[in-house]
């Protein structure tokens, strides 16, 4: 069985001296992609096969691993770790948490992983929180009873917010980004 799909490159592993393992997110959910021979020079992959990158590929599934055969567009999101290490550490977050909770595909989370990953937010903390709360809002989770009565007015606004412009202006303090965060991945952990 093979097909041509888009994927969201999360982590890469080696495997071997040549092959690298990726794990990606697309229209299949999460999966494993082996690309054998991306280290060989000679095949010109590597720059490809980053983490961040979104790419369009043609694979042949063997058992429960699919193999690339071929690269057939890509967008190169990794370059755009390059410009800081506050942006890198930005994307990472983003990237950790799509490889956390996003379990299976929807186009809207897709996008939702992508307009995020591309942002370059001076505060990563309360552009976070929004999308940990968009998540659960597309994921139809969104509860407002498992925040505490007194940062209930903080979520509403934070959640209501499409400006990230505005957002990134809030100086919040640490104790109510842990609270909201806390809240949120305990009912995470709970409900998926």
């Amino acid at each position: 069985m093979s097909g041509k799909s888009s994927f969201l490159i999360l982590r890469r592993f080696r495997a071997g001296d040549e092959d690298l393992i990726l794990k990606v997110y697309g229209e299949k959910g999460q999966l494993k992609i082996l690309v054998p021979e991306a280290l060989k020079v000679d095949r010109g992959l590597s720059g490809y096969v980053e983490p961040f990158n979104l790419i369009g590929a043609v694979c042949v599934q063997k058992g429960e691993l699919l193999i690339l055969k071929d690269i057939t567009s890509a967008e190169f999101f990794s370059y755009l770790a390059l410009r800081s290490y506050s942006r890198y550490v930005w994307m990472c977050q983003v990237v950790g948490f799509v490889e956390r909770w996003f379990l299976h595909y929807d186009a809207e989370l897709f996008g939702l992983a992508l307009r995020y990953l591309t942002l370059d937010p001076a505060d990563h903390q309360t552009l976070l929180l929004k999308f940990k709360l968009d998540f659960l809002r597309f994921m139809g989770l969104y509860k407002e009873d498992i925040f505490k009565e007194e940062v209930r007015g903080f979520v509403r606004k934070l959640q209501g917010e499409e400006d990230f412009r505005k957002l990134q202006r809030l100086k919040l303090p640490e104790d109510l980004i842990k609270s909201v965060d806390d809240a949120i991945m305990l009912h995470l952990q709970s409900s998926l």
